[in-house]
């Protein structure tokens, strides 16, 4: 009798590990916390579509939305949050990016006019 005990307790043991083994998004019982979701972007990189600059890459840096890298085609350029009236804004001094939903206004170093962008 205690080995068939022992037998029932081995095979419990060697398979309860694996009824965690299930893919988060596929349960229906887990939602995603409000707290532990990234407030940028949820920090992953957003394409723009810019007139005269062509593609533009905005990558947050952190997850507190005070700093941007802008990669263009040629080089890559950091900024930092300053305040808008609406929507996220960022600028070195120099270039300054400001985002409000899927358009942008990129204006930059040495030019005139600000470019429109869009989001892809």
């Amino acid at each position: 009798m205690s080995t068939k005990l022992f037998s029932i307790a081995v095979i419990v043991a060697a398979t309860l590990p694996l009824a965690a083994c299930v893919d988060p998004a596929e349960r229906e019982d887990v939602g995603q916390s409000p707290l532990v979701q990234p407030p940028m972007m949820n920090t992953r990189p957003a394409t723009f579509d810019c007139d005269d600059s062509g593609r533009v890459v905005v990558r947050p840096l952190g997850e507190d939305g005070r700093a941007v890298v802008l990669a263009f085609t040629n080089r890559e350029l950091q900024l930092k949050s300053v305040p808008a009236p609406e929507g996220q804004k960022y600028s070195d001094g120099q270039t300054t990016f400001w985002m409000n939903g899927t358009n942008a206004t990129l204006a930059r170093a040495g030019e005139d006019n600000a470019e429109s962008c869009s989001k892809n």
